[in-house]
């Protein structure tokens, strides 16, 4: 997909970006960092278009995918994604979250 995966984000905060049990990897809730800076900042709708929005949630899910093969040591390793859970900061008004959320799913 000529997607190149960065280095798994730092976490701001004292979570774990992802944790293994048994064999399932578990990652936790991405922000759109970029070479630890935040690529987006506001509410769609308003302040972020929903094209940005829709960028800033391939780049969550892309950090995931980073912080997966952190702990795989290779994406060749995983056999599925089980499930995707987005959240969108939007709007009032704002209905279009399922086209933001394709970000990450495709």
């Amino acid at each position: 997909m000529g997607i190149t995966l960065p280095e798994t984000p730092k976490p701001l905060a004292t979570y774990v970006p992802a944790v293994q049990v048994d064999k399932y990897i578990y990652t936790s809730g991405q922000i759109p960092l970029a070479a630890g800076e935040l690529e987006f900042k506001g509410k769609l709708g308003a302040e972020i278009s929903e094209g940005q929005g829709y960028e800033a949630a391939k780049m969550c899910a892309i950090n995931c995918l980073s912080a997966i093969k952190g702990l795989a040591g290779s994406l060749d390793n995983i056999e599925r994604i089980v499930k995707v859970v987005g959240f969108v900061n939007s709007a009032p008004g704002f209905n279009q979250q399922p086209n933001v959320i394709n970000g990450a799913s495709e």
